[in-house]
């Protein structure tokens, strides 16, 4: 077990807390975008930049056909479904 009784080990392990992405992939989400409305997809990939998370979310326009898109969302515009 690790030693987390300084400081600067403390101040590493919330920096690996804040570089983790906080959406899984396969992970069922929920898009709101202030342009397009609600939708709701799949995390199909992840990537750190320009400071902050993005995620390509897989979303169906009609759930009866097997018909998607994917786009990059911020992760401040997605929430988990369940």
């Amino acid at each position: 077990m690790k030693d987390f009784s300084s400081l600067q080990n403390l101040g590493c392990f919330y920096y690996l807390l804040e570089m983790s992405p906080r959406f899984s992939e396969l992970n069922k989400v929920r898009v709101k975008c202030p342009q397009s409305g609600e939708w709701e997809g799949y995390v199909i990939a992840s990537q750190f930049r320009d400071g902050r998370w993005i995620y390509k979310v897989s979303l169906t326009e009609d759930p009866k056909t097997s018909e998607t898109f994917d786009n990059w969302y911020p992760e401040e515009s997605l929430e988990l479904t369940k």
